[in-house]
């Protein structure tokens, strides 16, 4: 099932200009950059996790967008570098 908004859900705001979202493969620590179109300054998204920090040292926060490219796991959601956006309550 998927999670729902309360109204103490965490949201991300995208600081940036504009930003790719990313995936991260199943076993590796390395996020790849979805196929999707940039996100934009503004834009808001449910905040499901993170920071993740990979083994390079960069952070990610995991977005309640659920990824729509085929061979990734019906659950997974698109990810956002953490040097873009801003997690609020």
């Amino acid at each position: 099932p998927a999670p729902s908004a309360s109204p103490g859900a965490r949201t991300l705001s995208v600081v940036c200009e504009r930003t790719p979202l990313y995936v991260f493969v199943s076993g590796t620590d390395r996020p790849i950059r979805a196929h999707t179109p940039d996100v934009h300054l503004g834009e808001r998204f449910g905040l499901v996790s993170g920071p993740r920090t990979t083994l390079e040292g960069f952070q990610y926060y995991e977005t309640d967008v659920a990824v729509v490219e085929p061979g990734y796991a019906r659950n997974a959601h698109y990810w956002i570098v953490r040097d873009c956006a801003i997690a609020s309550k």
